[in-house]
């Protein structure tokens, strides 16, 4: 089971290039950052990213030259939270404990400096 954030392959594109930018865009400087990497139109990205509006995933104010500025509604760490909060509940409900013993099995077969730490997290979860 992949990690799922409910974006399609360009939602993801235009929400990384946001990130990159430092939080807001405008859609020429997204447009323009794309179209270096894949052939796209202005159309596209504009209507991608007002539909990440509705999502509730961007936000935009008008800037001093009319053009909307878009930022991001959440920071890309709590995004990604999100995310794998998401996962690891949907992989829980249907596995359960095996899914459990697994995460735990690849946590201590990782080489993270934070190990102790990351067990005694789980401890507290599994009580």
């Amino acid at each position: 089971m992949r990690p799922s954030s409910g974006l399609g392959t360009l939602e993801r594109k235009i929400m990384e290039t946001i990130w990159d930018a430092g939080d807001s865009a405008s859609v020429r400087a997204v447009f323009d950052c794309l179209k270096t990497k894949k052939k796209i139109c202005y159309t596209t990205v504009m209507t991608i990213m007002t539909r990440l509006c509705e999502k509730n995933m961007l936000r935009r104010a008008m800037g001093e030259d009319g053009a909307y500025i878009y930022s991001a509604a959440q920071s890309k760490k709590d995004f990604l939270r999100s995310v794998f909060k998401r996962t690891v509940g949907a992989l829980v409900g249907q596995f359960g404990e095996l899914a459990v013993a697994q995460f735990i099995d690849a946590v201590e077969s990782s080489n993270l400096k934070n190990l102790k730490e990351w067990r005694e997290k789980l401890k507290k979860i599994l009580k």
